[in-house]
């Protein structure tokens, strides 16, 4: 059932999985492992028909470079639950949540969810992040940004095998 949802009727009833490639959800991330985009790219990450295949990124150069991951919808949409199955060892960690009602992920349009609602462990279960508790307002958007300040892995990379974004789509009269 829809938790948390607005009366009007925008929205349809059934949670669906939105980061489905094949609705035109698109990924990029701000950094591949040795810029091989075939084999780590961010959209391995959103393939649900290939286990191994995942995104990896690229070791930081420094303590203050951040890892960015977005998933970009093309349309907008109301997202309640996130699903990541990261590698153990390779767990981004410090996890803030963007949102955008932009095609974009310009600094300038995001909105930054609460903090406490995505806190990775470093394991290699799918682990699922509830949303439903955030502002409806936040959580309608076009675009999520990933920002990971840091990882478990000693030179800062991260691997991520799955990434679910969870929601609603609205209603065909409502686009």
């Amino acid at each position: 059932k829809i938790s948390n949802m607005s009366e009007d009727g925008t929205w349809q009833a059934t949670k669906t999985l939105l980061s489905k490639p094949s609705s035109g959800t698109k990924a990029r991330s701000s950094s591949v492992l040795n810029r091989n985009s075939k084999l780590y790219g961010a959209m391995n990450a959103l393939d649900q028909s290939d286990a191994s295949s995942c995104w990896n990124s690229d070791a930081t150069n420094d303590d203050d470079s951040s890892i960015y991951y977005s998933v970009l919808f093309g349309r907008h949409v109301l997202i309640d639950e996130i699903r990541i199955q990261f590698q153990g060892g390779f767990v981004g960690e410090e996890c803030t949540v963007y949102t955008s009602n932009e095609d974009s992920t310009s600094k300038k349009e995001m909105v930054a969810l609460d903090e406490e609602l995505i806190e990775p462990e470093d394991t290699n279960i799918l682990q699922c992040f509830d949303l439903s508790s955030e502002e409806i307002e936040k959580r309608t958007c076009r675009a999520v940004q990933f920002k990971f300040d840091s990882s478990t892995d000693f030179y800062g990379r991260i691997t991520i095998y799955r990434m679910e974004i969870w929601g609603y789509e609205k209603k065909m009269n409502q686009m």
